[in-house]
């Protein structure tokens, strides 16, 4: 074989590799470009920062997401610790505020979710109202009843109080997909300038679904 055959096989090789490379590189750009082109799911970041207003100064706070079958929100991860319990009754998420690093029971956001209420009317009939209802039994005194209440799941709001022990907070009535909720705010009157905005947080960001309650 010839020095001039050689050099033509060895074009001829270089071509065929070439075209190939090419070929190859040119349906790599187009599989890239598909995948550029996919939408991928979005997803709530596990954490973020709010700005809120306390005694009249901005200030920032960090959140961290809470997620749960039947309610998804943020919460003050610094003010509050989070906890739910299930029952026959139903199920109950609940934000105990922790201001400094004392935890206090008596400052709490709660979302009960029960087991058996499909309209407000069935929810304040078996849950609200009544001598044995959450009002009365906690000696809680209505102060005032709003039809339009502050948040988009809420239908009503009922303010109280329990001037013995120096507590005010609401009672916001929900009613989702033919399933009814209540939420409760509660909290001693010296917390307000501090509970209420951080709650707030809370209750803006809550996603609710209730009808996981009904396979809880």
């Amino acid at each position: 074989m010839n020095l001039h055959r050689i050099t033509s096989l060895t074009s001829c090789l270089f071509l065929l590799i070439a075209t190939a490379c090419s070929l190859a590189s040119t349906e790599s750009v187009d599989n890239n470009s598909k995948n550029w082109n996919q939408v991928e799911p979005t997803q709530n970041p596990l954490t973020k920062t709010a700005t809120i207003n306390i005694e009249g100064e901005k200030t920032t706070v960090s959140l961290q997401e809470y997620s749960h079958p039947l309610l998804t929100t943020y919460f003050p991860n610094q003010d509050f610790i989070p906890e739910s319990v299930s029952s026959g009754e139903g199920t109950a998420i609940r934000f105990d505020s922790n201001f400094g690093g004392t935890k206090n029971e008596t400052a709490y956001v709660q979302f009960f979710f029960p087991g058996y209420a499909n309209t407000l009317n069935q929810l304040k009939q078996s849950w609200i109202e009544g001598e044995n209802g959450l009002l009365a039994s906690n000696g809680w005194r209505i102060i005032e009843v709003l039809p339009e209440a502050t948040y988009p799941w809420a239908r009503e709001e009922i303010v109280f109080q329990q001037p013995e022990k120096n507590i005010t907070g609401s009672v916001y009535l929900g009613e989702l997909a033919g399933n009814a909720f209540y939420v409760v705010t509660h909290y001693p009157v010296e917390y307000g300038d501090g509970f209420v905005p951080r709650a707030n947080i809370i209750l803006q960001n809550a996603n609710i679904n209730p009808s996981n309650s009904r396979r809880n």
